[in-house]
């Protein structure tokens, strides 16, 4: 009895997969879901980037200490470097377009008196709203823009909604030909099964996979060049005859689309004319004159998406008790102005030596001065106007010519006013009347006629 020889054991994989699908020793996460809300992926408010962190942020939360990751630990989960990581937080952390963050950022400090790394909560789907349910593998695989494009992929077959490629070119604000290539690549890595023209009216339907179910081929050549002029055939302009597999994608003009027409040289194209342009260029001349024009209105600017202030125990024992008599102006004072209020305040204490109280009496009898309806900018009226010492006399103690305990008029400032009017005094303005300019010209009184020298007799010597 022959027998056949054992078939060699496969290798066992520790990294990749098909088309980096689980190995067999993968973690547990490999298979976990979370729910992207429709507001995050769907409306178009956030980068791909950052609904992909999204994602990562809300797996993270599932843990029983919640997300307690670092920000160069998120980076390295994503595979981005931290300067992205941070870009996306910050992102994130701004409020979106219904004034609410989708990030929000506890900081903690443990027994000892140590920071700890920062606890990260995501605002999750509210009761009755849209989301997507994906695996948080598709999140770390797959590209930015596809990882949308497979969230809304996934939505749609969730809830059974037919989608087309503008549709979908809509939502990821690229023409119809990218989605169709996205789509194709997400059917290559095996994420998607296209079934194409299978729905109602023509229309594609869609099978999303949780993992991938084949592994990805590299495509043999150069690169694509995306629709440009390369060395691909599949939608270049190489090619001097119209060639059906090219034309076969109709698009309409709409979103950046194209249509090719068979050029079959009947209908000649009208003349251009090119003489009212710019140069002879392609540049049109504006309709209304630069010095007719309006100012142009700037836009508002960014909402500020940095850190938060935080102060210590002492610091703030300090700054408290100073910017109590302003405590209704600051809610309207942002964050980056409020830590250089905060700068300044402790600036005086520590190296200029000027006790908190003091600086306390002039915030208060200044906003006691100044008339609510005055204080358009509460921010630039503390650091413009308030903290700034500015006293005459130099001493610690007077603050725009006042003392800071009592309030009264500083007698030192009072001298150097009256020292100063007494030298303007001292030198009174000539109000003398000017004396009368020679004329240039003399002039004949028998003739008229003009000369530079003195006439004598006020003759001429003609008519002399």
């Amino acid at each position: 009895m022959t027998r056949l020889p054992e078939a060699s054991a496969e290798p066992r994989r520790t990294r990749g997969g098909a088309g980096g699908a689980a190995p067999a020793d993968a973690p547990s996460w490999h298979r976990q879901k979370v729910k992207i809300p429709k507001r995050v992926w769907g409306s178009g408010s956030y980068s791909p980037g950052a609904v992909a962190y999204w994602a990562q942020l809300a797996a993270l939360g599932h843990r029983p200490d919640g997300c307690r990751a670092h920000v160069s630990v998120l980076a390295a989960y994503m595979g981005d470097s931290k300067r992205s990581a941070e870009r996306a937080l910050a992102e994130l952390s701004a409020p979106g377009p219904e004034g609410e963050p989708e990030l929000t950022t506890v900081r903690r400090t443990g027994s000892d008196g140590d920071g700890e790394t920062a606890e990260r909560r995501v605002r999750p789907a509210a009761r009755g709203e849209h989301f997507a349910y994906v695996p948080v593998l598709a999140a770390k695989r797959l590209r930015r823009p596809l990882f949308v494009l497979y969230c809304a992929l996934a939505y749609a077959t969730t809830t059974k909604t037919p989608v087309t490629a503008a549709e979908l070119a809509e939502l990821l604000a690229v023409t119809e030909r990218s989605v169709r290539r996205m789509t194709d690549e997400l059917e290559g890595l095996g994420w998607i099964t296209v079934h194409r023209r299978a729905g109602g009216h023509g229309r594609h339907l869609y099978d999303v996979h949780d993992l991938p179910l084949q592994p990805v081929v590299a495509a043999p050549g150069g690169p694509d060049t995306h629709g440009g002029s390369g060395a691909h055939t599949d939608g270049g302009s190489l090619a001097i005859k119209e060639d059906a597999g090219l034309t076969d994608e109709s698009t309409t003009t709409g979103r950046g689309g194209f249509r090719r027409r068979r050029d079959d040289g009947k209908c000649p194209a009208p003349p251009v004319d090119t003489v009212s342009n710019r140069a002879g260029g392609n540049y049109p001349v504006a309709a209304v004159p630069a010095s007719l024009r309006g100012r142009v209105r700037r836009s508002a600017p960014p909402a500020y998406a940095g850190p938060q202030l935080t102060l210590s125990r002492d610091a703030w024992a300090v700054v408290g008790p100073v910017l109590d008599p302003v405590a209704d102006l600051l809610p309207d004072v942002s964050a980056f102005v409020m830590r250089r209020i905060v700068r300044e305040v402790l600036r005086q204490v520590r190296n200029d030596g000027i006790w908190p109280e003091d600086i306390r009496d002039q915030v208060a009898r200044m906003r006691a001065w100044t008339p609510t309806e005055d204080l358009t900018d509460p921010g630039r009226w503390l650091l413009g106007a308030v903290l700034p010492v500015r006293s005459r006399c130099g001493r610690t103690g007077c603050h725009w010519g006042f003392l800071a305990h009592t309030g009264q008029p500083c007698k030192a400032c009072a001298e150097i006013d009256q020292a100063r009017t007494r030298e303007r005094s001292a030198h009174p303005p000539h109000t003398g009347a000017r004396p009368p300019r020679r004329p240039a010209w003399h002039e004949c009184t028998d003739c008229g006629r003009p000369s530079r020298q003195p006439l004598p007799a006020g003759l001429c010597r003609t008519c002399a």
